[in-house]
């Protein structure tokens, strides 16, 4: 492979060489000397690496490049088997990924663009031997809304849920209300939780999911406005059972989230850095034809893909080091679903 240096040295002489064809010729090509080349430094815009990991070896093609897109697809449909090859326990027809009317980044009433940006996308194969087993379409960081009617994910998808428990008290019975308030709870408490992909009895559920919620055994917790002690030890008792807390709904259809916001779109990006301010880090989706274990691009500990489509957008390190979700919603969300924003020029919403 070629280092940078070289690299840069053909981009410059494929550049004059361009301009020489454009017109006539107004200078002529010179060697450069070997103490001439040493100051000329440079980066390549793809540079190709590898990895290996239990046996399986990998090279990855990396794009070194920012992009801002909007994009609309009518279907994005991965992992759909035929009749002889099928997922067990899973709908027959169904696919690993399917998002109807998929969309990144929104338009504005006037038709201008709310881009989703991207920094240092890469395409990277996995294969054993010299036969190929995965591969998979990834971002460095991203940050922007991920539109679409979800039908089924599989992957790693986790949700964090923070905002006041009015909404849960919205969605709450009279006893249930009566319950929250004797332990500390009341309508002004900042409450939160994480949710992922799961069945509908509350189990976790990574292959052809159509709900996300907080799984048995987890709970919520006060960050203000509870009664302290009190309500500490309210919430470390009480935890999701069956999709329910004290009988409030803890797992939502998908399909009702037509809008996601990817990363932390309230942080502005600064002009001055190449990274983006706020991102998500590490999302990929990858196809396998078994389980395939994959590098994170935050962690740099290899993370495991399940057999077939997946879809990746795993908690990252934000600027000061805390793990964080990508997707982040309130809990009047959560109960109520987020409406779609306008993905298209013109007058339609969606499926344009």
């Amino acid at each position: 492979m070629r280092s940078p240096r070289s690299l840069a040295a053909l981009g410059y002489t494929a550049l004059l060489t361009g301009t020489l064809l454009a017109g006539p010729a107004q200078a002529k090509l010179e060697a450069m000397a070997d103490s001439e080349l040493s100051n000329v430094t440079g980066q390549a815009f793809i540079n190709l690496t590898t990895d290996a990991n239990a046996g399986i070896n990998y090279t990855r093609v990396n794009l070194g490049v920012n992009l801002d897109t909007q994009l609309n697809m009518k279907k994005l449909q991965l992992g759909q088997y035929n009749d002889s090859v099928t997922r067990p326990g899973e709908v027959a027809g169904s696919s690993d990924i399917l998002i109807n009317n998929f969309a990144l980044g929104t338009v504005n009433a006037d038709d201008s663009i709310n881009a989703f940006k991207i920094a240092n996308p890469f395409i990277e194969l996995a294969y054993e031997g010299n036969k190929v087993i995965g591969v998979r379409i990834g971002f460095g960081e991203a940050k922007g809304t991920l539109s679409g009617d979800i039908a089924s994910l599989t992957g790693n998808v986790p949700v964090h849920i923070k905002g006041t428990a009015d909404a849960v008290y919205n969605a709450s019975t009279g006893l249930q209300q009566f319950i929250l308030g004797v332990g500390g709870i009341y309508r002004t408490s900042v409450l939160e939780g994480d949710a992922q992909l799961v069945a509908s009895n509350g189990t976790a559920d990574p292959v052809r999911g159509t709900l996300a919620g907080v799984k048995n055994g987890d709970g919520l917790s006060c960050t203000s406005g509870c009664l302290p002690g009190i309500s500490d030890a309210a919430l470390a008792l009480i935890k999701s059972n069956g999709c329910a807390l004290l009988g409030i709904q803890t797992c939502f259809n998908l399909d009702q989230f037509k809008s996601l916001p990817v990363g932390n779109l309230g942080v502005a990006d600064q002009a001055g850095t190449a990274a983006i301010e706020g991102a998500a880090k590490g999302f990929f989706i990858s196809l396998q034809t078994k389980d395939v274990a994959w590098r994170d691009m935050d962690s740099n500990s290899f993370m495991t893909a399940l057999k077939g489509a997946f879809m990746n957008m795993p908690k990252y390190r934000d600027a000061n080091g805390n793990m964080v979700s990508p997707i982040n919603i309130d809990f009047n969300q959560a109960f109520n679903g987020i409406p779609r924003q306008d993905t298209c020029l013109g007058s339609a919403t969606s499926g344009c």
